[in-house]
C-alpha cells in the first residue's frame, strides 16, 4: 500500500508541477513544444477534468480507475476516484491526504515530502526540467506531441515520464510514468476546463470520524 500510494503521488504531482515549471530551453523540435506548453500553463490558474487511470504491472491484470480532478495554483489539488474504489486525494499545498474508504484509513503527510525529489523540487519552485531530465520529442507521433523525459540521475519510483501534449491546445492530455521494475501508471484526461471557478474549500480536508490516521 505504501508503494502504491508513493507511485500514485509521483504521477499526480508530475501533472500538478506543470503549473510552476520555470523557463525552459531545449534543443531541436522539443524546444518548440515545451515553449508552447510553458506559455499555456503560465496562463492557467486552475484546471478541472475527468480522468482515467490504468496501472500495469508485470504478471498482474491491469488496474483501471476513473474520477475527477481539480488543480488550482499554488500547489492545490483534489482527485476524486469514482470507481472501482472511491479513494480521495486532497492537498492544500502544505499537506496531502489520501482517504481509502474501504479501509476507513487516511494517509497524511507533508506535501513537499510526498514523492520523488523531482516532484518535490517542482512543487517548491526550484526545480528545472533541463537540470533534472533529458527531454526529447518522440519521432513517431499520433494526434499529440509526445515528450519523453528521462531523469539524468536515478529517481525513486521513476525511470521515465511521458507527456502527451495536444498539438492544437498545448495541454497535457496524458501522462505515463514507468518505474524501474517496468510498471506503468497512465493517466488520461478528458473534458478539460481551464481557469474554471472553484472554491478553496475543495482543497481542505478533515478526516471522517472514526477513521485511522497514518503518518508515514
Amino acid at each position: 500500500m505504501k508503494n502504491h500510494f508513493h507511485n500514485k503521488l509521483i504521477t499526480l504531482l508530475a501533472l500538478a508541477a506543470l503549473f510552476i515549471l520555470p523557463a525552459l530551453s531545449f534543443a531541436g523540435d522539443a524546444a518548440a513544444v515545451v515553449s508552447k506548453l510553458q506559455s499555456k500553463y503560465e496562463s492557467i490558474t486552475s484546471l478541472k477534468a475527468d480522468f482515467t487511470q490504468e496501472v500495469t504491472s508485470r504478471g498482474m491484470p491491469a488496474l483501471k480507475s476513473e474520477g475527477k480532478v481539480w488543480l488550482k495554483k499554488p500547489g492545490r489539488m483534489r482527485w476524486e476516484y469514482k470507481k472501482p474504489a472511491k479513494d480521495l486525494i486532497v492537498s492544500d499545498g502544505r499537506t496531502i491526504w489520501l482517504f481509502q474508504p474501504d479501509l476507513n484509513q487516511v494517509i497524511e503527510r507533508p506535501a513537499l515530502s510526498s514523492a520523488s525529489s523531482m516532484a518535490t523540487d517542482f512543487l517548491s519552485g526550484i526545480g528545472s526540467v533541463e537540470k533534472e531530465f533529458d527531454v526529447k520529442l518522440a519521432a513517431l507521433e499520433t494526434v499529440n506531441h509526445v515528450l519523453i523525459l528521462t531523469p539524468k540521475q536515478e529517481q525513486a519510483g521513476l525511470k521515465k515520464l511521458i507527456l502527451e501534449v495536444g498539438k492544437e491546445t498545448s495541454i497535457v492530455e496524458k501522462t505515463v510514468i514507468t518505474d524501474h521494475f517496468g510498471n506503468q501508471t497512465a493517466v488520461t484526461f478528458s473534458n478539460i476546463r481551464l481557469n474554471a471557478s472553484m472554491k478553496d474549500s475543495l482543497f481542505k480536508y478533515t478526516p471522517p470520524r472514526g477513521a485511522s490516521i497514518v503518518r508515514p
